[in-house]
């Protein structure tokens, strides 16, 4: 069962890579399009640090579900997607431009304060 569950993340990751890659010849992307984006952000980062401010996140967070993003912030050139981890009680916050482009991965308590304000 182990080597399935590892099958399974690998293949995901490896069809979710491009979402690190996109540039800017993309289309735009919807409200809905960035939380898929954000939830298989979530998943790469519980497996592996890719830069961003978070780091390696918990395990825990390959298992969080659609329902635990939202889209908080539409701007002109970018999104902000927040993500709650209901086992481990952490808040996630995921800038991703209008074209798919991950910014930036944040928690709760640093995005709070460098965004201005609370969400």
């Amino acid at each position: 069962m182990n080597i399935f569950k590892k099958i399974i993340l690998i293949s995901s990751l490896a069809l979710s890579a491009t979402v690190f890659a996109h540039s800017d010849g993309h289309g735009k992307v919807n409200a809905e399009k960035v939380i898929e984006i954000a939830q298989t952000t979530a998943k790469m980062l519980s497996f592996k640090d890719h830069g961003m401010s978070v780091g390696k996140i918990d395990k825990s967070w390959s298992d969080v579900t659609k329902e635990q993003f939202r889209v908080v912030e539409a701007k002109e050139s970018n999104y902000i997607v927040k993500a709650i981890n209901t086992k481990t009680k952490e808040t996630l916050y995921f800038n991703i431009s209008k074209n798919g482009e991950i910014k930036d991965v944040k928690t709760g308590s640093s995005f709070n304060s460098s965004h201005g304000h609370s969400h």
